[in-house]
């Protein structure tokens, strides 16, 4: 399976939306996907108003975040949020607060597999399950400047983190203007998610910009991108498996 994420498609699914401890936000679809797939993936950009709280809380599905504006901080032990911060929360286990500053914070919230929705803690604590927890968080990913990108002489593949045995992994891409690359998914991950944070990528004919992005199941990587007459970067979140405990 692969799936396009965009910016048009986005606009067009824009809606907002309150948690019950009154904190707003717009919540934008980059795609739509399909209940009769192996993978029902979800993306969605959430641009969480200024000041606003939202409470620890957890999903029944393995996610990744990237923040990609504003600032705040995240957890009980507050780490603070730049542009670029990529966190991983496995299934069932708890995270948050996330705590927008006067600007607002938002990030892309990304799945393999369709979530029925957060559930709080401590009201929905019963819901919880016992198995392994899994928290992970990058520090901010600056990216390089398109002059530094162009300055390339080819493709350049980035290790941030991992990959782990679960299939975990988080690489940054860099490439200078006419350039191809193949991408791998690494090994026990399920799928992978392909951003554009830096340019612009094509991918079978379409242009991706900024925050645009890619789902691509196991069994459809790798994945090619290549760029035309500007560079680019692009992070690659690598997502793993539901763990057996949660089956």
């Amino acid at each position: 399976m692969l799936l396009v994420g965009t910016r048009e498609f986005a606009q067009s699914a824009r809606k907002q939306g309150q948690l019950f401890n009154g904190t707003q936000y717009w919540r934008n679809d980059f795609f739509r996907s399909s209940d009769d797939e192996v993978c029902t993936p979800q993306c969605y950009l959430v641009e969480q108003f200024p000041d606003t709280v939202n409470p620890t809380h957890f999903h029944v599905q393995n996610q990744f975040q990237l923040f990609t504006r504003g600032a705040g901080t995240i957890g009980r032990n507050p780490k603070a949020l730049g542009a670029y911060t990529v966190h991983y929360a496995g299934a069932y286990t708890g995270y948050g607060p996330i705590v927008a500053g006067p600007e607002g914070v938002d990030y892309i919230t990304m799945r393999a597999f369709r979530d029925p929705g957060a559930k709080f803690v401590p009201q929905q604590r019963a819901a919880l399950r016992p198995g392994p927890k899994r928290h992970w968080a990058s520090e901010a990913l600056q990216p390089w400047s398109l002059e530094a990108l162009a300055a390339l002489e080819a493709p350049v593949h980035h290790a941030v983190h991992g990959p782990d045995a679960d299939g975990l992994a988080v690489d940054q891409i860099r490439l200078p203007a006419h350039a191809v690359t193949d991408i791998p998914i690494a090994p026990a991950a399920v799928a992978m998610f392909v951003i554009v944070i830096q340019g612009n990528v094509d991918r079978d004919g379409r242009r991706l910009g900024h925050l645009e992005n890619l789902f691509v199941s196991a069994h459809h990587a790798p994945c090619r991108i290549r760029t035309s007459d500007s560079p680019a970067e692009v992070l690659v979140l690598h997502m793993p498996a539901h763990d057996p405990a949660y089956a």
